[in-house]
C-alpha cells in the first residue's frame, strides 16, 4: 500500500511525468483502436498500428502504410488522435473537469508549468479560449477547403476531406487524402492559401492569439494594450524564419534546381507557402526525395526550430531560439545579463534554453546514430532528415519510411514521443524537489576555446 501512495506521489508529483503519462496511455488506446478490423482494410501488423497511432498522436504525420489501408472509422480515429495529440490531452481534460468541479492546487499548478503562466484565472480562461479557438477554426477552415476541392470529389466525401484537411493542417499533422504531386494542392493557390494559413495559426500558439483577441478587444473599448515579451518574441522570430526559410527556398529550388519551370509568381506563393509549412506542419509542394541537398538541411533547421510555445506544433521552439541568439549576443557583447527588446531575462529561462537545445540537438544525434546502424543501404542525408522529421513531428519523409526495419520504426517512435513531449517537459519529469541549499560552494573559472 505504501508502493502505492508512493508512486502516485510521484507521478501527481510531476506535471512533465502526468503528461508523458497521459500521451503513452493516448497511444496505446489508439494502437487498439486501430487495429481493430473495422478500422482497416487488409493486414495490419500491431507494429505498424502501433506507429500510426503515435505518428497522429504526436502530430507528425509520418506513415508506414497508406491511408487508404484504413476505413472511414479508422479514419476518424485517426481524426481524434491528432486533434487530443494536438491540443493536449491534458488541456481538455482540465478544461472539462474545470467545468464542474473546482480544481486542486495541484492541478491549478499542473496548468501553470504547461503554459509558464501565473495565476489560475489566466489559465483557466486560456483553456476556454483554447477550445473555442480551435472549434471556430478548423470549422471555418473546413469550410473553405471544402469550395476549393468540391469540384474533384463528390459531396460527402469532399465535406470529409475539407474536415480531415483542415484538422490536420491546424493541428500541423500533415496528413492529407491531397497528394501533393497530384492536381489537387500544386496549382491550387486558395488551397494553399488556407492550409498555409491555417498552419500559421495553428503554430504561433494560443497565448499569442488570445494576447490578438485582447488587443483588438481594447481597439475597440478605446483602451491601451501592453503585448507581452512573448508575444513580441514569437512575431518577430517567426517573421524572421518565414522570411529568410522563403527567399532560400526561392533561390534554391526555383532559381538553382528548377525543374518545374514555374512562373515568377508561383515560384513566390510556394516559397512563402512551404517556408510556413515546413516548419511543423509538413505539408509541401515540393517533392522530397528530388529536392536539394541544401533545401532538405534548411528543412532540418527550421523544423528542428519548429512553432512556438502552447502551439500545436513541436520542436525546440521560436522562444528557446531567440534566447539562444540573445544569448550569443550578450557573450559577444560581454554583458553579464542577457537581454532581449528592453528587458533582461531571467538566468533560469536562459538556462531552461540551453538544456532544451542541447537535450534536442543531442537526441536527434543519437536517433540518427542508432538509424545508421539498423538501417542499411540508406544515404546519409536521408538517415538524418528523417531522424530531425520524427523529432520536430513534421513527418516529411525521402521516401524511407515504409521501409524502416522494425527496430527502426520504433526508434523513429521514440522520437516521435520525445520531440512531441518536449525536451522541457521531459526536464520536468526527472526534476527533483527543490532542495534549501546551505551553502555555495567556492567559484573557480575553467577554461573555455
Amino acid at each position: 500500500m505504501n508502493y502505492s501512495l508512493s508512486f502516485q506521489k510521484n507521478l501527481f508529483s510531476s506535471p512533465g511525468r502526468i503528461i508523458m503519462c497521459a500521451m503513452a496511455a493516448l497511444i496505446l488506446l489508439g494502437t487498439f483502436l486501430l487495429w481493430l478490423p473495422m478500422s482497416h482494410v487488409g493486414e495490419l501488423s500491431f507494429t505498424n498500428a502501433l506507429f500510426t497511432a503515435t505518428s497522429a498522436t504526436c502530430v507528425t504525420g509520418l506513415m508506414v502504410v497508406p491511408l487508404s489501408s484504413f476505413t472511414f472509422i479508422g479514419h476518424c480515429i485517426l481524426l481524434f488522435l491528432m486533434q487530443i495529440g494536438a491540443l493536449g490531452l491534458v488541456t481538455l481534460t482540465i478544461f472539462l473537469i474545470s467545468l464542474f468541479f473546482d480544481l486542486r492546487l495541484s492541478t491549478r499548478y499542473l496548468t501553470g508549468e504547461m503554459f509558464e503562466i501565473e495565476g489560475w484565472s489566466v489559465s483557466q480562461h486560456l483553456l476556454l479560449f483554447i477550445v473555442l479557438m480551435t472549434a471556430v477554426v478548423e470549422g471555418v477552415g473546413t469550410i473553405f477547403v471544402f469550395f476549393t476541392i468540391k469540384n474533384h470529389y463528390s459531396f460527402s466525401t469532399a465535406l470529409f476531406y475539407s474536415f480531415f484537411h483542415s484538422v490536420s493542417s491546424f493541428t500541423s499533422t500533415g496528413l492529407s487524402f491531397f497528394d501533393p504531386n497530384a492536381s489537387v494542392i500544386p496549382h491550387n493557390i486558395p488551397l494553399l492559401f488556407i492550409t498555409g494559413l491555417l498552419a500559421l495559426m495553428g503554430g504561433m500558439g494560443f497565448v499569442v492569439w488570445q494576447e490578438v483577441y485582447l488587443y483588438v478587444k481594447s481597439l475597440t473599448q478605446r483602451k491601451r494594450f501592453h503585448w507581452s515579451l512573448h508575444s513580441k518574441v514569437v512575431f518577430s522570430t517567426t517573421a524572421l524564419i518565414i522570411c529568410f526559410a522563403s527567399v532560400m527556398f526561392f533561390y534554391l529550388e526555383h532559381i538553382l534546381h528548377n525543374e518545374s519551370n514555374s512562373s515568377f509568381g508561383y515560384a513566390i506563393i510556394t516559397s512563402i507557402f512551404n517556408a510556413i509549412t515546413c516548419r511543423s506542419a509538413g505539408i509541401t509542394t515540393y517533392h522530397i526525395p528530388f529536392i536539394h541537398f541544401a533545401t532538405l538541411f534548411l528543412i532540418m533547421i527550421i523544423s528542428f526550430i519548429g512553432s512556438s510555445p502552447g502551439s500545436t506544433g513541436s520542436g525546440i521552439k521560436t522562444t528557446a531560439f531567440a534566447l539562444f541568439l540573445a544569448s550569443i549576443r550578450a557573450t559577444i557583447t560581454r554583458r553579464s545579463d542577457v537581454e532581449l527588446k528592453g528587458r533582461t531575462i531571467p538566468h533560469e529561462q536562459i538556462f531552461k534554453a540551453m538544456a532544451i537545445l542541447s537535450v534536442s540537438l543531442s537526441w536527434v544525434a543519437l536517433t540518427i546514430f542508432c538509424l545508421l546502424i539498423t538501417e542499411q543501404g540508406w544515404r546519409f542525408i536521408d538517415i538524418s532528415f528523417e531522424a530531425f522529421s520524427a523529432f520536430s513531428n513534421i513527418g516529411l519523409t525521402t521516401g524511407i519510411t515504409p521501409y524502416l526495419s522494425s527496430i527502426g520504426k520504433y526508434i523513429i517512435m521514440v522520437s516521435m514521443f520525445m520531440g512531441r513531449v518536449g525536451s522541457l517537459t521531459l526536464l520536468l519529469a526527472f526534476r527533483k524537489q527543490k532542495e534549501k541549499t546551505e551553502f555555495h560552494y567556492p567559484e573557480e573559472r575553467v577554461i573555455l576555446g
